[in-house]
């Protein structure tokens, strides 16, 4: 569960969200993908408790937003 590292609530809205743009042709071995795509996506979000802004990154929080 997502929560704000402020406060500690989870009410919160997703404000954008960005994402690394590296393209990861897939590659089968088996019918198993062997070259996921790496790229990672972050998501702003703004706590709607406290007001302030804390970004999420492969469900990892942190408070810095800029």
């Amino acid at each position: 569960m997502i929560k704000c590292p402020y406060c500690g609530a989870s009410k919160y809205a997703e404000k954008h969200s960005f994402s690394t743009m590296c393209y990861y042709p897939p590659i089968y071995e088996n019918g198993v993908n062997i070259n996921p795509d790496k790229n990672k996506a972050t998501t702003v979000c703004r706590c709607l408790e406290c007001g302030k802004e804390f970004t999420v990154t492969e469900g990892v929080v942190d408070p810095a937003a800029d």
